[in-house]
C-alpha cells in the first residue's frame, strides 16, 4: 500500500512539473509577443521597390502582406542600428519620401507612415543620407 502511495505522489509531482514547464513556456512566448513596438526610419527609393506577385498562392509569407508593391529597404532605429526590413504597400511610395515603420517581434513590420524629414532623428537622418549617397554614387 505504501508503494502505491509513493507512485501516486510521484505521478502528482510529475504532472505538476509538466504543467509548470508548459506555463513557463507559454509565458516566455507571450512575453516575446507582448514586448513593445520598435520604431525604424528610412527613405523610400525606387531601387528598393518591386511589383509583388504571390503567384496565385492564397497566403503570402514574403513580408509584403499580399499588397501590390514590396519594399525591402535598409532602416535605422533610434540607437542607429541598421536592419533591412520588408513591407508592402498597395500604392507605390514616392521616391525620397521619409518613412517611419513600426515592428513587432515575430510579426515584423506592422505599420508604416510617411513623415517629414524633420521628424527623423538627426543621427538616423545622417545614416540614411549616407546610404542614399553611396547608392547614388554606385549607380553612376
Amino acid at each position: 500500500m505504501n508503494q502505491n502511495l509513493q507512485k501516486t505522489s510521484a505521478n502528482r509531482w510529475t504532472t505538476i512539473a509538466r504543467k509548470g514547464i508548459g506555463v513557463l513556456t507559454l509565458a516566455v512566448i507571450l512575453g516575446g509577443c507582448m514586448t513593445g513596438n520598435d520604431t525604424w526610419y528610412t527613405q523610400a527609393q525606387d531601387a528598393y521597390a518591386s511589383d509583388h506577385d504571390t503567384g496565385g498562392m492564397p497566403f503570402d509569407f514574403s513580408g509584403a502582406g499580399g499588397m501590390k508593391y514590396s519594399y525591402t529597404i535598409p532602416c535605422w532605429n533610434d540607437e542607429e542600428q541598421m536592419q533591412e526590413l520588408t513591407f508592402g504597400s498597395d500604392d507605390k511610395i514616392e521616391p525620397d519620401t521619409y518613412l517611419q515603420l513600426e515592428t513587432q517581434p515575430i510579426r515584423g513590420v506592422v505599420s508604416w507612415k510617411a513623415i517629414d524629414k524633420d521628424e527623423v532623428p538627426k543621427e538616423v537622418l545622417e545614416k540614411i543620407e549616407e546610404t542614399i549617397n553611396l547608392q547614388t554614387d554606385s549607380e553612376n
